[in-house]
């Protein structure tokens, strides 16, 4: 029988639960429950009703943690929810806080505000943890993970196979780092390019049906802004190691300390070194392989939601 080691533990997650998008909001709650911890979701979004009768967050929050007490609220990203809004309810309300911003430190003024708020505030940007802390805030690293029921191989279908499949927001920046990478049989999938966005287990297929799976951090290249790229894995390391699609990313400092280079990821610092690296990658099905098994079995051992969930309500609760 699997270990519940936070049985009967309340949570409240504060979250956005979209099935179409990530998913990331679903899969937090699912880990929390294989914890054994009881949830009770509270959608982050003002939407459907509560959009029309002007339901806000911190009003919903309330209204939950009045019917039912909770041990702990924990906020995913959260910045609907004003930081004045969390003291006062802390004050109402015998719970811990924690949130887990995932977007330092592009959105790093937003974090900066929200974090002195909570008992404990999680980046997954290793980089902005010491100025966090000097803002007053509790923080911690805390990387991304992967939910091993969704992120998993799929069989191939040639509608999504690719020689190289990067799937992504499209902004100038990585426009610029994509430019001129059609000679590697680059195929693109996200908001605001020409094939649009994937979702679903279509999103799951683009990414297993590439012979490699191209990642481009937000803010990468000669156009970016070193202020705002940091150091944090994004959710894309996870998820291509998840379904079993070798790697090659740009070189976030953290990642090393999540898989080790050359052998269950392959990084590169300029385009020049993306297009070099991802050719040597073509040309050696062997190594193709050795990486993608290796990697996902990493990620199946040490980088799923429940294994995150865990180390964060370890820190924030002792």
């Amino acid at each position: 029988m699997t270990a519940r080691p936070f049985a009967g533990l309340r949570v409240v997650l504060v979250a956005a639960f979209n099935r179409r998008y990530h998913r990331s909001g679903l899969s937090l709650a699912a880990a929390l429950e294989s914890l054994g911890c009881e949830v009770t979701r509270c959608e982050e979004r003002e939407r459907g009703w509560n959009a029309i009768l002007r339901r806000r967050l911190a009003g919903r929050v309330a209204a939950r943690l009045r019917r039912r007490p909770a041990d702990l609220v924990l906020v995913f990203k959260g910045a609907r929810l004003a930081p004045e809004h969390v003291r006062a309810l802390k004050g109402q309300f015998a719970a811990r806080w924690a949130n887990w911003f995932p977007d330092d430190p592009h959105q790093i003024e937003v974090s900066l505000r929200l974090g002195p708020a909570y008992d404990a505030f999680f980046t997954h940007d290793s980089a902005s943890v010491e100025r966090h802390r000097s803002g007053g805030a509790r923080a911690h690293y805390l990387a991304f993970g992967y939910d091993p029921e969704y992120l998993r191989p799929l069989p191939g279908d040639a509608r999504w196979a690719s020689p190289l499949a990067f799937v992504g927001s499209r902004d100038p920046v990585r426009e610029e780092a994509l430019r001129g990478l059609a000679d590697l049989g680059l195929a693109v999938w996200g908001p605001g390019w020409p094939r649009g966005p994937v979702y679903g287990d279509d999103f799951v297929r683009v990414l297993a049906g590439a012979a490699v799976g191209l990642n481009v951090h937000q803010q990468f290249g000669a156009r970016g802004d070193p202020r705002r790229y940091g150091t944090g894995a994004n959710m894309r390391v996870f998820e291509l190691a998840a379904v079993g699609t070798p790697q090659l990313s740009d070189a976030k400092a953290d990642i090393a300390r999540h898989f080790t280079p050359d052998r269950e990821i392959v990084l590169y610092k300029t385009v020049a070194e993306l297009r070099e690296r991802a050719r040597a990658l073509f040309a050696d099905e062997h190594l193709r392989r050795s990486l993608a098994v290796a990697a996902r079995e990493r990620a199946a051992r040490e980088h799923t939601w429940r294994h995150r969930l865990e180390e964060l309500l370890t820190v924030t609760l002792r």
